[in-house]
């Protein structure tokens, strides 16, 4: 019996929701342009060689993937009845496939008007970039000239938490520096 009626009240809801989603209008979707995703940098078949503080080379960095996904527009939630508008969020990750070193992730968030971009190193934390104002128009990391790098300090100081981030849009995590004196650099 309380099988039957649990399945009851489980129908009833669906209907319902249903119901309302069929009141709604198809949403508008912002799609992210190829200029918006070139900010993701990596691609299929990517495998960036860094090396660490002791110049060891780090062979085992790989694309993994893309993950996009609809989000509610400005001003809207979830919990809304009907979404009107939904923007695209894409993150692009690479991982070290040991497990040893971090993980580096690169966000888009297209909107109709904007675009936002962010970086994050072990999903820890996301910051933003203000893709119009790089940090350096010229910047030379690991014996490579940079253009247009952007270079982001961390808020935490533990001692395992990452302490300064270089990052262009060609190539993406130029360096990454550690409180614990620990580095990886990118080798062209």
């Amino acid at each position: 019996m309380k099988k039957t009626v649990t399945t009851i009240f489980s129908l009833l809801f669906g209907s319902l929701f249903l119901y309302s989603c069929e009141t709604c209008e198809n949403p508008t979707i912002t799609y992210p342009t190829e200029s918006d995703n070139e900010w993701l940098v990596y691609k299929p078949g990517n495998k960036p060689v860094y090396k660490d503080e002791r110049d060891t080379l780090i062979r085992s960095y790989k694309f993994i993937g893309f993950l996009g996904q609809n989000v509610p527009g400005a001003g809207a939630s979830v919990s809304d009845d009907c979404l009107e508008k939904l923007d695209t969020q894409v993150t692009a990750q690479l991982s070290d496939t040991t497990g040893k070193h971090s993980t580096f992730y690169t966000y888009i968030l297209k909107r109709p008007d904007s675009l936002q971009v962010k970086i994050a190193v072990d999903n820890v934390n996301a910051w933003t970039l203000d893709q119009n104002k790089p940090t350096y128009q010229t910047l030379e990391v690991g014996g490579n000239v940079y253009a247009n790098v952007f270079e982001v300090k961390a808020d935490s100081v533990k001692i395992n938490s990452v302490k300064k981030v270089l990052f262009n849009k060609q190539y993406g995590f130029l360096q990454v520096d550690y409180y614990n004196k620990k580095r990886l650099t990118l080798v062209r």
